[in-house]
């Protein structure tokens, strides 16, 4: 098919996956005004910058395994990011194979409409491999959009596996999924190809399908499971963008986790949609969510900038379904049947100290 050679190399600027709308902030956030949701790493003030947060594309990279996706539809295209969980299969976000944002899955079956793996393990495009299937999880059902008769904004259950037509490079990490209850004041170490910038001037990288970021937050809040009225499980994780004086939520909700170095400490943007967050966690990375959004709070808040937020799905929570949708090309540390009995304890909480607000 004629799809099939687009070279993507020679997309520079391609759209990304985005939706942006309203959500109610409830009572504790009533001095905010209502934030903004954006499905979308980010530097630091000066003299940090977007190019020191770039990753080298080399086997020995801790991030070989996390890979852009080029999704191609209704003749346009765009970027996301994912992480390798075994020779076939890649965990990445559902609003990134969603066709009509209400949660149907894209049929790559259809003329002109694929997905396509791009790694960068051993140099730049060293593989681009199809999807051979892709899913979502069945509680997703468009970003944004509850469950039948939940008048909210819900972000839950933004999941997807995309599997492969042939196994992944032997240079490319495949990383385990780690099922401890994760719990605030974790540090997070997230990865992507999306959209850039710093923490003064917000976003102004467009995003690369061979030029991935990293940085670093620290867990701050969780919201349930919106199909059990928000109760149960830790399905979505929130974290700040400190720096430049800002620390939104120990001002505004008095949730006050440590902030990191200025050329550590990160956001994300549009592109690193289905991007890993991982802990370290016997002397490895692990993978314990993906990244789905960002979150403006204020109407004159720079997108991108100190003081938005970002967030995604904790995959403890959708074990089940990773574990069906990749037919068992998965490894759980430790296995979902006993990880109740764990916690993260002192295996990735660093430094996790409660900080009083400087201001």
């Amino acid at each position: 098919m004629s799809y099939r050679n687009q070279s993507l190399k020679k997309l520079v600027g391609v759209v990304v996956a985005t939706g942006i709308m309203a959500a109610a902030v409830g009572p504790a956030q009533a001095s905010l005004l209502h934030p903004v949701y954006t499905p979308m790493i980010t530097s630091g003030a000066l003299p940090d910058s977007p190019q020191a947060r770039v990753d080298g594309n080399t086997p020995d990279s801790p991030f070989s395994g996390v890979v852009s996706l080029y999704i191609s539809k209704n003749g346009g295209g765009y970027i996301c990011s994912g992480a390798l969980v075994g020779k076939r299969s890649v965990v990445s976000a559902g609003h990134c194979v969603d066709s009509d944002g209400k949660g149907t899955l894209v049929d790559i079956n259809q003329p002109g409409t694929s997905v396509q793996v791009v790694f960068n393990s051993d140099g730049d495009y060293n593989d681009v491999i199809y999807a051979s299937k892709v899913s979502m999880d069945a509680g997703y059902q468009g970003f944004g959009n509850c469950p039948a008769g939940v008048d909210k904004f819900c972000v839950n259950d933004d999941v997807a596996v995309i599997t492969m037509e042939r196994d992944a490079p032997a240079s490319a990490k495949i990383y385990k999924i780690a099922t401890n209850a994760l719990l605030a004041g974790t540090r997070i170490t997230m990865a992507g190809y999306g959209t850039s910038g710093d923490g003064v001037s917000g976003y102004y990288v467009e995003p690369e399908f061979n030029i991935k970021r990293a940085g670093a937050n620290y867990i701050d809040m969780f919201e349930k499971d919106d199909e059990q009225g928000f109760t149960g499980r830790d399905e979505v994780f929130m974290a700040d963008f400190d720096g430049g004086g800002e620390d939104t939520h120990c001002t505004y909700f008095s949730v006050c986790t440590p902030q990191l170095d200025n050329d550590v400490e990160s956001g994300i943007g549009g592109g690193d949609s289905g991007g890993p967050s991982f802990i370290k966690m016997y002397g490895e990375l692990m993978l314990v969510a993906n990244n789905t959004f960002s979150t403006r709070y204020f109407d004159d808040q720079v997108a991108g900038s100190f003081g938005t937020a970002m967030g995604g799905m904790v995959l403890r929570s959708y074990a089940d379904y990773l574990q069906r949708a990749t037919g068992g090309d998965v490894t759980f540390v430790p296995e979902p049947g006993s990880f109740a009995l764990f916690g993260l304890g002192a295996l990735a909480l660093v430094g996790a100290r409660r900080r009083q607000i400087g201001k």
